[in-house]
């Protein structure tokens, strides 16, 4: 799992590099899944895999994609990675410059672990490191 989600990596990385990276990528977010993320008025719910998917051009990967990111294969922390993007890319969110990192795991569930970036003066987060923790 460790190579395909490493691509997916590199891609993220990409598109949220800089506040302006990021601000680009939000107004996507926000006319693709709504405001908040939320969807309605026609617009789907934000979900990570759908969303990361995006990234993935071959319709085979992509399926084995959204296979890989459903919470099948997660924990629970799946909601937490979605909500910070989500909160992260809001009409109301910081919208701040994320980092992928992968990490491959031994556990029979991925997980993501969300470490914000803070200002020491302010207390703002400034960034986001995201470590997704593959399964075997």
């Amino acid at each position: 799992m460790a190579l395909s989600y490493q691509n997916i990596a590199d891609s993220l990385n990409g598109k949220f590099k800089t506040k302006q990276d990021v601000q680009l990528a939000a107004t996507e977010f926000q006319a693709k899944h709504g405001p908040k993320g939320n969807g309605g008025n026609g617009k789907k719910p934000y979900k990570f895999g759908n969303f990361a998917v995006d990234n993935v051009g071959d319709p085979a990967k992509q399926a084995k994609w959204l296979i890989d990111t459903g919470t099948r294969n997660w924990d629970s922390s799946v909601g937490q990675l979605q909500d910070t993007i989500r909160n992260n890319l809001s009409d109301t969110g910081p919208q701040v410059p994320m980092t992928f990192y992968i990490r491959a795991g031994g556990a029979a569930k991925a997980r993501a672990e969300i470490n914000p970036v803070t200002d020491p003066i302010t207390g703002a987060i400034t960034a986001y490191e995201v470590i997704l923790h593959c399964r075997n």
